[in-house]
């Protein structure tokens, strides 16, 4: 990855995120940067299956898988 390269100084267009990043003494390049990098994954990731939430199958297998691992480490443990 490249870095971007740092605004001009008499361009104010710093987004929300980087006045607040700035504000909480991030240094302004790194800042937008980190904006930039944000904005690539986002696009990137936003048509992706494994990204999506689960579905309510998913979730209850995922629970459930869990709940029976707990269960045997604890008979593990008990016995």
């Amino acid at each position: 990855m490249t870095p971007t390269p740092p605004a001009r100084a008499g361009e104010a267009r710093a987004s929300e995120f980087e006045r607040e990043m700035i504000a909480a003494g991030k240094d302004p390049i790194v800042a937008a940067e980190l904006e930039r990098r944000i904005g690539t994954v986002e696009r990137d990731e936003l048509d992706d299956a494994s990204r999506q939430p689960f579905s309510g199958r998913e979730l209850a297998a995922y629970v459930g898988v869990s709940v029976a691992a707990v269960v045997i480490g604890i008979l593990v443990v008990a016995l």
